[in-house]
């Protein structure tokens, strides 16, 4: 049995209940309108805040949070916010806040370093820093590569990047008075400075780097040779003293410079970053190539006070090398203590009379000892000789020695011995000996009583010479009224010859004198008899016969006749 349905009647009516509304009240809009204010201040400070980045320096020497600047070009583009030790204690970490606007710096190859004040002999860097304190210098980098943590520079770099000029480097075997700032010169003209120095334990030298300004770093080829140019190069030698300096600055500061050997042939600039020899002086800097050396030995049988290492090597007079070593060898089988020479000669300098001996190639090995060789053969033999009586100063030549006892090269030994001779000092002092000991032999005293003797007498001379002046004096001053008559008579003379030679000049070489006219008269008279001997002469020629017959009556004698035809 089911339940019978339910009549709408049965439900009771509807009722209609309004929503209720979300009434926001006026008061909540001042607190949004401060968050939203608050929100846009935050993102624009988000915006225009920079990158902070951590420098790693090994001292923070002058650098001090909010205040200590970082600057680039002299344009302050952040501040140090925080100054913290490393954990290993070994650097400090020095916190930058860059400027929105220096964002760009943040990248792999920026470079930052400290600026303090630096004094040396060049001047004063950093000056402004004495005042307003040390800061952080930046060089900016190209890269793309964005970063926040990077290793400071000790020292400003070499070079600025979009700076003008080429860097170079340089081996030095000794600093001399170089040091930061010291000037480069090119024919005396400034071009440029070094900026700083390392130590090279790989090459055991010193890496000196040099900037070279622009257009002068075109002038720098990969022929080009330095040289130190500091201080005076005074050198004292076998050839005399030599006095060198570049410029008074470069005596004060030091200097390097560096010019382009005459005989090199063109080329274009060196690449940036190339490595040179940096050399003592500018006379090896700019000498000919000399290829490897030739050690030689030489073994002198006497003392060699004045011979020093460096002393030159000379053949002919061209210097082949230099002394490297003087020592004392004790010679075999006998007590003496020779003095042995070691010497480093470089053939290659010697030209085409080391080809005339049959060497060749670029000087190295058997070719130079087979030239050493056939020379000792044809003579030669090293000597010592007198560089420079003023300074005593000697040297080494090696020279052809007429009748010198027959000798070979010996290369048994290491290096090869080249026999030697006496030098001339040897036979100057045997001389000298014989000189003194001649002069020891002559009686000074009895020299000096005979001079003392000679001069007593000369004394009685001159006081009896004096005597005779003072008789002279007495008769001359009794002499005087009668030569002031003989002078007067010697003027009446004189004045009577001049007017005889007056009136001769009048008579004989005026042209109306009669003299003259006489003078004239005789000479026509001489040349019309001369005239008349001439016309006997070829009368007589013409007529031998009348000098028996005598001159026809008719006869013409200026007219030849028949039978004289």
């Amino acid at each position: 049995m089911t339940d019978p349905q339910d009549s709408p009647a049965d439900y009771p009516e509807a009722t209609v209940v309004p929503a209720k509304r979300l009434r926001l009240s006026l008061a909540w809009l001042v607190p949004i309108a401060a968050l939203t204010v608050g929100a846009l201040l935050i993102a624009r400070t988000v915006m225009q805040t920079g990158p902070t980045i951590t420098i790693a320096f090994r001292t923070a020497e002058g650098m001090e949070a909010a205040h200590t600047e970082v600057r680039f070009k002299e344009v302050v583009v952040g501040k140090v916010t925080k100054v913290a030790l490393s954990p290993n204690r070994e650097q400090v970490f020095v916190t930058v806040k860059l400027d929105k606007s220096a964002e760009r710096l943040a990248v792999e190859d920026t470079r930052f370093w400290p600026v303090r004040p630096r004094v040396g002999l060049a001047g004063v860097s950093g000056l402004g820093t004495l005042f307003s304190g040390a800061y952080i210098g930046v060089d900016a980098g190209v890269s793309k590569e964005d970063r926040q943590l990077f290793t400071g520079l000790e020292a400003p770099p070499s070079q600025l990047r979009g700076e003008p000029g080429r860097s170079f480097t340089l081996a030095a075997q000794d600093l001399g008075s170089l040091d930061v700032g010291s000037p480069v010169y090119y024919r005396r003209a400034q071009v440029g400075r070094v900026v700083g120095y390392t130590l090279d334990p790989a090459r055991d030298t010193l890496a000196v780097q040099v900037v070279i300004a622009a257009p002068n770093d075109q002038l720098v080829t990969p022929q080009s040779r330095f040289w130190n140019a500091s201080g005076i190069d005074l050198t004292v030698n076998a050839s005399g003293l030599t006095l060198d300096t570049q410029s008074l600055a470069s005596v004060v500061l030091g200097g390097v410079a560096f010019a382009n050997p005459a005989d090199a042939a063109p080329s274009p600039p060196a690449a940036d970053g190339q490595r040179f020899e940096l050399f003592a002086n500018r006379k090896v800097a700019l000498a000919p190539p000399d290829g490897p050396p030739l050690r030689v030995r030489m073994v002198f049988d006497q003392a060699q006070r004045g011979l020093v290492v460096g002393a030159p090597v000379d053949m002919l007079g061209v210097e082949l090398g230099t002394v490297r070593s003087i020592a004392l060898t004790q010679a075999p089988k006998s007590d003496q203590f020779p003095v042995e020479v070691v010497a480093d000669i470089y053939p290659l300098r010697l030209g085409s009379v080391r080809r005339q001996f049959g060497a060749s190639g670029d000087g190295a090995g058997r070719a130079d000892a087979l030239f050493m060789k056939r020379a000792v053969d044809h003579g030669l033999r090293a000597q010592v000789r007198s560089g420079n009586l003023l300074t005593g100063q000697l040297y080494v030549a090696l020279d052809f020695i007429p009748k010198s006892p027959a000798a070979t090269l010996d290369v048994r030994t290491d290096p090869p011995t080249i026999p030697t001779v006496r030098g001339t000092l040897s036979d100057l002092q045997p001389q000298l000996a014989d000189i003194v000991a001649r002069l020891s032999k002559v009686k000074f005293d009895e020299i000096g009583n005979d001079l003392q003797q000679t001069l007593r007498n000369a004394s009685a001379a001159g006081n009896g010479l004096q005597e005779t002046l003072t008789s002279a004096t007495a008769a001359i001053r009794q002499l005087t009224p009668e030569a002031q008559r003989t002078l007067a008579d010697v003027r009446q003379t004189l004045t009577t010859a001049q007017a005889t030679l007056a009136n001769l000049d009048r008579n004989v070489t005026q042209g109306d004198a009669p003299l003259q006219r006489s003078f004239n008269q005789a000479l026509a008279e001489m040349q019309r008899a001369a005239q008349a001997l001439r016309v006997l002469s070829d009368y007589l020629q013409l007529h031998p016969e009348s000098l028996l017959r005598g001159k026809p009556a008719d006869a013409d004698p200026t007219k030849p006749t028949e039978g004289g035809r």
